[in-house]
């Protein structure tokens, strides 16, 4: 193996360009139970899908979905070492943050989809029901999208059944004059990278000696 070459570095960033973690924006279509909805206010309304707009305009961070494999330990032979093997799949809730407007729309927003979820929200002269809505109609799909530094959609991850897990606090104080943020947690059941496959080529001959004997390991790029 070659040692490294800042040329060929060089090139290879030339060649293949990088991507920036500041060139994205989220997209969220307004669930079944809320959609179409007015948000009342004592001196206004809007339409909850306004606010679904405004949304990517607003969300300044956000972490793209992770998987991870879920392994358990297994003897080789029933006994001695062990080794993993994947008995299943597991998906990373992803949170990002949301620059809140003047009127507290986005805010309300996210508050009555989660109380649409869960009825936990009375008022003075009714106590809260806490009862469940169905997932596909609380549910929705999300998409985050990420863009080159010429403004082209180099990748697309959808979230599907995506939706709002908890609203974190948030921290106000006196001394600090900061932009107000709302930090969401969202789950979903499966999340795919658009356009992603893989094509299986024919496996190549076996060249392996006959008699199972092990052979050097040569790894090169």
């Amino acid at each position: 193996m070659s040692g490294f070459n800042i040329n060929k570095f060089k090139q290879n960033v030339s060649d293949y360009g990088y991507l920036y973690t500041n060139a994205f924006e989220v997209l969220i279509a307004t669930p079944q139970v809320i959609f179409n909805a007015i948000l009342g206010q004592s001196n206004s309304s809007v339409p909850t899908q306004k606010i679904a707009e405004n949304l990517k305009l607003r969300i300044d961070q956000v972490r793209a979905p992770g998987i991870s494999l879920m392994t358990t330990d297994v003897n080789r032979y029933g006994i001695g070492a062990t080794q993993k093997f994947p008995i299943n799949a597991q998906f990373q809730e992803i949170s990002f943050s949301i620059i809140l407007d003047e009127y507290g729309e986005i805010w309300q927003y996210w508050y009555q989809w989660l109380r649409a979820i869960n009825d936990f929200g009375g008022t003075e002269s009714e106590l809260p029901k806490y009862q469940m809505e169905y997932k596909d109609k609380y549910s929705t799909v999300m998409q985050i999208v990420m863009y080159d530094h010429y403004g082209n959609a180099i990748q697309k991850i959808n979230l599907f059944e995506a939706f709002p897990t908890n609203i974190r606090e948030v921290p106000l104080a006196w001394g600090d004059n900061q932009l107000v943020k709302l930090n969401i947690g969202i789950a979903y059941t499966n999340y795919t990278l658009e356009g992603s496959s893989i094509q299986k080529q024919p496996a190549p001959p076996s060249r392996g000696p006959a008699g199972g004997e092990r052979t050097r390991t040569n790894i090169s790029p």
